[in-house]
């Protein structure tokens, strides 16, 4: 991978662009964090374009940069990120193992973490209508529940019962959708109610477009 491609793939993961001395103070602490090992900001700013420089970087540098954005994509799930299987992810959640992934699957709780679902919707669903704009991964997801067996009163009730839920817990919802790039499951983000929602027709919005799973008490700070 060319250094440029590097670069902007740890931008990506992220969710960061690096462009302030703060950003590089955070990249560079981070990278301690994770590797136990230093790249002091000035040299980021350096490999950044911030800074201007005529050495080319070491080679322990960029080693040590592939080892940190190999790791970010081992426990960071960016926007547009496809996995094959629900248990690809489910386990790095802590949810479950890949030898014993749910056999009915379309939310489960985060371990840990009330009114947080891990949702795994299908898109276009026929019952479900999980309907948005695709060429923009989905800003808004707009769902309601109509069974095959046309009964409106059991529909009536199964949506109001899942707005007043998601309302009263202030859901939260990592989403990963079924069916938007092949066969697999892309992560969209992280979604709550939008002010539309109503009983009839809930209305998800992402408000956060990855998702760090070494912080995923952060989670509570998008309520």
């Amino acid at each position: 991978m060319e250094l440029r491609e590097l670069l902007q793939e740890i931008e990506h993961r992220m969710g960061r662009t690096m462009r302030t001395p703060k950003d590089f103070l955070i990249l560079s602490d981070d990278i301690f964090h994770q590797l136990h090992q230093t790249i002091s900001p000035s040299t980021l700013k350096r490999l950044w374009g911030y800074f201007p420089s005529v050495r080319r970087p070491h080679q322990y540098t960029i080693d040590l940069l592939q080892r940190y954005a190999e790791g970010l994509r081992q426990h960071i799930f960016t926007i547009g990120q496809t996995f094959d299987n629900v248990g690809d992810y489910l386990h790095l959640l802590g949810i479950c193992d890949k030898q014993s992934i749910p056999s009915i699957y379309w939310s489960l709780p985060l371990p840990h973490h009330t009114g947080i679902i891990v949702w795994g919707p299908e898109y276009q669903h026929p019952e479900w209508h999980n309907e948005g704009d695709v060429a923009q991964l989905m800003p808004t997801i707009t769902e309601w529940w109509t069974p095959m067996a046309k009964n409106n009163t059991s529909a009536t009730l199964r949506n109001h019962d899942n707005y007043l839920r998601a309302t009263s817990f202030h859901e939260l919802r990592i989403t990963f959708m079924k069916n938007i790039k092949g066969n697999g499951y892309t992560f969209l983000g992280i979604y709550s109610l939008a002010p539309s929602a109503s009983p009839q027709c809930l209305v998800w919005q992402r408000i956060a477009d990855h998702l760090d799973l070494h912080h995923l008490d952060q989670l509570e700070q998008l309520r």
